[in-house]
């Protein structure tokens, strides 16, 4: 699909009121970058799977729309972005704030879908070779980065390999906390163990779950395109459709939906079916889930939690004393974030 990008680079000042003015003419759906650095709760909620640095804030701001292309519509787009310029060079007289500079770009929208994909190469989680499905299998991980740094730094074959196509959903395995709890499935899992990956994303750590030897794999996410995702990836390797069972919702919110998911295997009395529940989510989200979250787990049974940056550790640890069938057994720490374990009692 062809469409236009329009960009006014401004100041940080005067962005309220940039985006005010084309308000005016209806356009309410803008990109703002700058380069005010983002706190702590910011990047907590943001949750990306890749932040990038920022330089210093020099006040500058570029505020974008997009408007696609429409043979029909052609004059009259045309007449909107001239009364959008008149307006914005009317607007340092009238409204106070410094001249702006308007940019058009033609676009393509196969460009930034593919794009990013140039960044994302193979590389190794100890002795995980994850690699995008556009890129060939290297023949061994020698010379790949150990994201995290952790593990046999000398190791060279892979144990395993999990190939992945993220898509639109979270979980490429480069962000700290899809590595923390990767390192945790290896620490707590034992084979043959039913795993739940509640906020499955990509699916990456469902199939790192089976690929480590868990008999079955529960995927949740409230985000149907993350679902759709993670079927694809699971169908890319290997994963055998009899071990693995996907639910569209949200758990928390749906009382109906959280006792499909424990009923989906048997299990004791008082206690979950699942030996480990990953859930690598917002560490504000996961406060919510655990007064329900040891209902999951059978007795002895794991809970491996992350997306949680280390000022939010504390809130986690609360949420876990505060029910008293779960046990903190681990906090470990990557960068900024940590993973926290826990043991149903």
């Amino acid at each position: 699909m062809k469409y236009t990008k329009y960009t006014i680079k401004t100041t940080t000042k005067d962005a309220d009121m940039v985006c005010a003015l084309l308000m005016d003419y209806d356009i309410v759906d803008v990109q703002i970058e700058n380069n005010v650095q983002l706190t702590d709760e910011e990047l907590n909620q943001l949750y990306a799977a890749m932040v990038k640095d920022l330089p210093e804030d020099d006040g500058s701001c570029s505020i974008s729309f997009f408007i696609d292309y429409d043979e029909e519509k052609v004059e009259e787009t045309a007449q909107l972005i001239e009364d959008v310029k008149a307006g914005l060079a009317e607007a340092p007289d009238i409204y106070g704030i410094d001249p702006v500079e308007f940019v058009e770009e033609e676009q393509d929208s196969a460009d930034w879908e593919n794009n990013w994909k140039e960044f994302f190469k193979p590389f190794r989680v100890d002795d995980i070779l994850i690699a995008p499905t556009w890129e060939m299998i290297p023949e061994n991980m020698e010379g790949l980065e150990n994201k995290g740094g952790a593990g046999d730094a000398e190791e060279t074959e892979p144990k395993l390999t999990i190939r992945i196509d993220p898509g639109m959903a979270f979980g490429t395995g480069t962000h700290e906390t899809t590595r923390l709890c990767l390192r945790g499935l290896r620490k707590y899992m034992k084979e043959g163990d039913k795993v739940l990956d509640l906020g499955c994303g990509s699916g990456i750590l469902g199939i790192g779950s089976i690929k480590l030897g868990a008999s079955t794999i529960t995927s949740v996410d409230i985000d149907e395109q993350a679902v759709k995702v993670a079927k694809e990836n699971f169908e890319i390797n290997d994963v055998c459709p009899e071990v693995s069972t996907f639910f569209l919702g949200d758990v928390v919110e749906n009382e109906e939906l959280k006792n499909q998911v424990i009923a989906l295997h048997k299990c004791e009395e008082g206690y979950g079916p699942y030996d480990v529940v990953v859930v690598n989510i917002l560490a504000d989200v996961i406060k919510l889930m655990l007064p329900t979250l040891d209902q999951y787990l059978k007795k002895g049974g794991y809970l491996i939690l992350s997306g949680i940056l280390d000022v939010k550790e504390q809130l986690i640890r609360d949420g876990i004393e505060a029910n008293k069938n779960l046990k903190l057994i681990e906090v470990f720490q990557d960068g900024e974030w940590v993973r926290v374990t826990a043991e149903r009692v």
